[in-house]
């Protein structure tokens, strides 16, 4: 239910540390809360996707879109900055924020409405990708924009070329900055950046492995291109994304295409940790993949070559350094014992 004058409320106030490097162990902390978000910033967060905002105190009533959002603002501490989240269906949030996000409320397992969010008189709404703020959902950044509620978008969800993992180190010290916490930024950033350290380390100078990334289908399947942040994770793991000469995010490709690209290791997506969310089971994904004629002779098929990847873990955000560990662990596990 709507509280009094909820709009003209809201008006008004818009007017990691490392587990063991040794073992790599994908568990940790989000950064301490030390340092106590600014009563007073000035950023402009420029050309975010197409619109500029100027941040002259920091919001203290976020609510976010997407998991890999959620996550960002749960690593640099702002639980307590937070009015609500939604979008998670069915998966559960990267182990280190676990405690953390108990304490948001969540306001839907979906996209939630216009009068879901206004309900909860935010002052920034912030989405990792850009299903978040669309016409289908009741909500794009236009229309809250036009209610004094502030936006911010994952830059990979605007992507027209390559990005790189260093994008989400930019994107957390964005985000440091318009909350006014850049030196719990600086900290998250130099601990995720020890971490892929140590899996080059480990990894040296093997070659890289020819890697498709399968999401879903049947008829064709759903992979990913050059211009997502998966292809720069499987990179970072030790491998190449067969299609990474494809200027797309998502994509579909037949079958055809992902036989003459012979991938030796087929990624699949594992999707919700709920069984609502769970299916396709990685299994059946599976399944279906040793079902497709065309690709009977792919190295990955023959040598049944898979590995796992969850989806979370694809949305860019401080969870894909796990998948680096995750993926580069299936990838080359000589290097890791």
């Amino acid at each position: 239910m709507f509280r009094k004058n909820p709009l003209l409320r809201r008006l008004a106030v818009a007017a990691v540390s490392v587990c063991a490097m040794p073992t790599l162990a994908a568990c940790g902390e989000a950064v301490p809360a030390t340092e106590s978000p600014g009563t007073a910033v000035h950023f402009v967060d420029a050309g975010n996707c197409g619109i500029t905002t100027e941040y002259t105190a920091p919001p203290k009533r976020a609510v976010t879109l997407t998991s890999n959002a959620t996550e960002t603002m749960l690593e640099l501490g702002l639980a307590d900055r937070m009015a609500g989240t939604a979008y998670m269906r069915g998966r559960d949030i990267a182990p280190a924020y676990t405690d953390a996000y108990q304490r948001v409320p969540v306001l839907s397992s979906e996209q939630p409405t216009m009068e879901q969010l206004i309900a909860t008189e935010p002052d920034f709404v912030y989405s990792g990708y850009p299903d978040g703020f669309s016409e289908k959902n009741g909500h794009t950044r236009e229309q809250l924009g036009e209610l004094g509620i502030k936006t911010h978008l994952n830059p990979e969800g605007c992507a027209t070329g390559p990005v790189r993992l260093d994008d989400i180190f930019t994107e957390i010290t964005v985000i440091g900055k318009i909350f006014g916490v850049p030196d719990r930024a600086v900290a998250s950033v130099d601990a995720l950046r020890a971490r892929l350290d140590a899996v080059r380390g480990r990894l040296g100078n093997r070659e890289p492995v020819r890697v498709f990334l399968y999401a879903s289908g049947t008829d064709s399947a759903a992979t990913t291109g050059g211009n997502s942040m998966a292809t720069a994770l499987i990179e970072a793991a030790g491998g190449v994304n067969v299609f990474a000469d494809m200027p797309e995010r998502w994509m579909n490709v037949s079958w055809e295409q992902v036989a003459e690209r012979a991938p030796d290791v087929i990624v699949v997506r594992e999707e919700g940790t709920t069984p609502e969310y769970r299916s396709p089971s990685v299994e059946s994904k599976v399944a279906t993949l040793e079902g497709v004629p065309a690709i009977a002779d792919t190295p990955a098929i023959r040598d049944r070559k898979f590995a796992t990847i969850t989806l979370s873990q694809l949305q860019p955000g401080p969870y894909s350094i796990d998948g680096v560990e995750h993926v580069a662990r299936q990838l080359h596990p000589d290097a890791f014992r």
